[in-house]
């Protein structure tokens, strides 16, 4: 009987998550014209509101000045990025668990490129190159998670 009782209290956690979502989801689309998918989710709250899901994608060149936790995200990481021109970003990676069980590792003063969505200072990133591999975060159409590592850069970068 506590099996199932516990059980029940699983489902019904579950299933509330998923309905905020989905009202979420629909009063993002009610609300706008424009849907930015899944681009503002892990983000720091103020970032989320501008993102409009349709900022063009970008591809920088660069060094990395450091791999930080992302302020206001719990186990998200960031990386403080400067590129080959001089300017500075912040590029929003992912979740700590996944970035940092990989073999592709980041660290200050490798040379990356970064391939994502330009949101003011900010580089949501899509891709992440060092050498000739690449780390994939996101899905480019729609923004939604798609974390791959760790595969030939050459094939997705150009």
């Amino acid at each position: 009987m506590r099996k199932l009782a516990i059980g029940i209290v699983v489902v019904v956690a579950i299933s509330m998550i998923f309905v905020q979502v989905s009202f979420a989801q629909k009063s993002q689309a009610a609300g706008s014209s424009v849907s930015r998918g899944a681009w503002s989710l892990g983000l720091p709250a103020p970032d989320k509101e501008s993102v409009s899901g349709n900022e063009a994608l970008v591809v920088e060149s660069g060094k990395v000045v450091k791999v930080e936790k992302m302020a206001g995200v719990k186990d998200g990481l960031q990386m403080k990025f400067k590129t080959d021109l001089g300017k500075s970003f912040t590029v929003y990676m992912g979740p700590k668990w996944f970035i940092e069980n990989q073999k592709l590792k980041f660290a200050a003063g490798d040379t990356v490129m970064v391939r994502g969505k330009k949101l003011g200072s900010s580089i949501i990133a899509a891709e992440i190159s060092k050498g000739d591999w690449t780390m994939k975060l996101r899905n480019e159409e729609d923004g939604r998670p798609s974390w791959e590592c760790c595969y030939p850069g050459a094939v997705k970068m150009q």
